[in-house]
């Protein structure tokens, strides 16, 4: 039995529906449902059962030599949450607490971190461990997961096989439940239907123009054919904390570029100002450095360009009367 936490989330949920793609249907999911449409993210899925956060614990305990695997994507994703007291309690001693009961029954355990990690860093996204340590984030989210990250590689008593992802930009189906954290596609996406404008931040620096700040953009469908990868291949690639991006760092321009491109629009723009609180702590760059992905990991396989995975979001699912994966 697969264990996916988180798993009826943007990412949680993508695991769940490769894991069906790949056969697998013996899954069990833990979120918290609530009153909202998250649960819709699931109604297509082959899964066992969907057990309330606040039941959790109980079943955890209860079912300890079923599990043979834990997607651990349960986790507050909001950069903008302020309660850290609250971070910590999702972020860093939930983890933990899975942790520990894989470590004793040695169940691989594979866990989402964040780009957020690496704060205001524009140069150095290096996932070598050495380097971990020293990163200092720039919110109390990224905060959250540094903490765990820099605990997890110090640890004697592990999981047989443990893998933390940094997530960088990711965008795709599933993620209609996240409001304001979901990607700039999702959101530019009405814009380019509605209006046929988009607005995107200016620049504040010099040399660089207005839209053409960079992000590393990832599909989610890259995202899950990688945790995958790890997951079948758990007892060969080394354990530790890796980066998941393309490599590939794309303006924000390119990326309402291919929105437009993908309804077959012609694209057109408006710099709007940036929050004076976002202005003193904004990335113009991000761009994951892949190498222990592909020497470590073995992970050979191409990701899809900006433009590809965008065309497939928008027509395949953002102007699709069903939109989610299943």
């Amino acid at each position: 039995m697969i264990l996916v936490t988180g798993g009826a989330g943007f990412i949680g949920s993508a695991i769940v529906w490769g894991l069906n793609q790949d056969g697998t249907d013996n899954i069990v999911v833990t979120d918290h449902l609530g009153l909202g449409d998250k649960w819709k993210n699931l109604a297509r899925a082959h899964i066992d059962f969907a057990v309330p956060k606040e039941s959790f614990a109980q079943w955890l305990k209860d079912n300890p030599k079923e599990i043979t695997a834990v997607f651990h994507l349960g986790a507050c994703s909001a950069t903008t949450e302020r309660n850290a007291d609250y971070l910590m309690d999702n972020n860093v001693l939930f983890t933990k607490q899975l942790w520990d009961y894989c470590a004793q029954h040695s169940i691989p355990f594979l866990y989402a971190s964040s780009a957020a990690t690496y704060g205001a860093e524009e140069e150095n996204f290096s996932d070598v461990h050495s380097h971990i340590p020293n990163l200092v984030p720039i919110n109390k989210y990224g905060w959250s997961k540094q903490i765990f990250d820099a605990w997890a590689i110090k640890q004697k008593k592990t999981p047989p096989a443990w893998f933390g992802f940094k997530f960088f930009n990711v965008y795709g189906p599933q993620e209609y439940h996240k409001g304001a954290q979901a990607s700039v596609v999702y959101h530019a996406f009405p814009q380019a239907r509605d209006n046929g404008q988009l607005k995107l931040f200016k620049s504040y620096r010099d040399g660089i123009g207005h839209g053409e700040q960079q992000r590393d953009f990832v599909y989610v469908k890259d995202i899950v054919r990688i945790m995958l990868h790890f997951w079948k291949n758990s007892a060969h690639v080394p354990s530790g904390v890796y980066n998941l991006g393309t490599g590939q760092a794309r303006s924000f321009k390119d990326l309402g570029s291919a929105v437009f491109q993908a309804m077959g629009k012609t694209p057109r723009f408006e710099w709007i100002e940036m929050p004076d609180s976002l202005k003193g702590q904004y990335q113009y760059f991000t761009e994951a450095n892949l190498q222990k992905l592909r020497d470590r990991a073995g992970y050979t396989a191409d990701f899809h360009s900006l433009e590809d995975g965008v065309l497939d979001y928008v027509r395949n699912y953002l102007m699709q009367e069903q939109p989610y994966l299943f």
